[in-house]
This record gives C-alpha cells, sequence and structure tokens, in this order.
C-alpha cells in the first residue's frame, strides 16, 4: 500500500516536473546578442539613417543587435564630447542615440542623484541617452486608451489596462 502510495506520488511529480520544464522551455527567449558587422552587412535603409544621423562625421563601427528577439543596426562615431552611437531597426526607424557629454551638460539633480549613489570621489562618464517612443491614443469599448510603442512594435506603456494602471505609479491620471 505504501509503496503504491509512493509510486503514486513518484508518478504525479515527475508530471508536475515534466509540465515545469516544459512550459520553462517554452518561455525561453531569444537571447540578447551583439557582434560588429561591416558597412555592406547594414541594411541599405538602416545604413541611410546612420549616416544621415553622422552628418559629416564618419562612422567608425557598426554593429548588429538582437534585443527583445528584434534585430537592430547600430553605428558609432565621434561627436564633438565623444562618441555617439545610434541604434535603428533593419527598416531604418530611429530607435535611440547615446551620446557622451561632460558633467556640466547632465541637470544638476540627475548628477546630485548620481554622486549620492556612486560618492562624490567616483569618476562619472555621462551619456545622454535619447529614447523614441510612439503614443497612440484611441477608444476601444467606450474607453479612451493610450498606448505607447516602440520602433519595433513593443509595448512601453498601455494606458486604460486597469493592472498598468495601477502598477504606473502615475496618481494624477
Amino acid at each position: 500500500m505504501i509503496q503504491k502510495r509512493l509510486t503514486g506520488v513518484t508518478s504525479a511529480f515527475l508530471v508536475i516536473l515534466a509540465g515545469c520544464l516544459l512550459v520553462r522551455a517554452q518561455e525561453k527567449k531569444v537571447e540578447d546578442s551583439e557582434r560588429a558587422v561591416k558597412e555592406n552587412e547594414v541594411p541599405a535603409a538602416a545604413l541611410a539613417t546612420l549616416k544621415k544621423l553622422a552628418g559629416a562625421a564618419a562612422i567608425t563601427e557598426f554593429a548588429e543587435e538582437i534585443e527583445h528577439g528584434n534585430k537592430f543596426y547600430e553605428g558609432s562615431w565621434k561627436g564633438p564630447d565623444g562618441n555617439v552611437d545610434a541604434l535603428v531597426t533593419e527598416a531604418g526607424d530611429l530607435v535611440e542615440t547615446e551620446e557622451v557629454i561632460p558633467a556640466e551638460r547632465v541637470p544638476a539633480k540627475a548628477r546630485a542623484e548620481a554622486e549620492k549613489d556612486a560618492g562624490k570621489e567616483a569618476k562619472l562618464m555621462w551619456e545622454k541617452k535619447t529614447l523614441v517612443l510612439y503614443e497612440v491614443h484611441f477608444k476601444k469599448d467606450g474607453k479612451g486608451r493610450e498606448i505607447i510603442l516602440t520602433p519595433d512594435g513593443r509595448r512601453y506603456y498601455e494606458e486604460g489596462d486597469e493592472k498598468a494602471d495601477k502598477d504606473d505609479g502615475d496618481e494624477d491620471k
């Protein structure tokens, strides 16, 4: 009798374990990666956008990045204060820029917060990051909605979704 119970418990455990492993395998995301590429490996639309952003500056490096299961291309060039990176989609849509800037161009509150975390003696290197997002407004089921999307179509924020509204920390809406 005890042996039958143990066999039943063991079988149940193995079924649950197999189910958990199956769910975990299905949840496994495409790993983010980055690799250097040559200019001729960058799609024409992405290359055109990167060259337009760089202006007269020569693009010194190109990379192909996989983030959130999407493919992007990055170009780097020398800006007035240091390195500039731009990330674009394969179709040439700007996703973000990062530009090295001197501390005096960083807002005082941001500098103070960083110094508080890092310590006054820490050497800080600042980059100004500009992220491109698209906001859309519409009505659905009689309610006003707002969705903020990244250029590759990922939802950054959704207003009108009760769970998102509770979690967003914005009590003014």
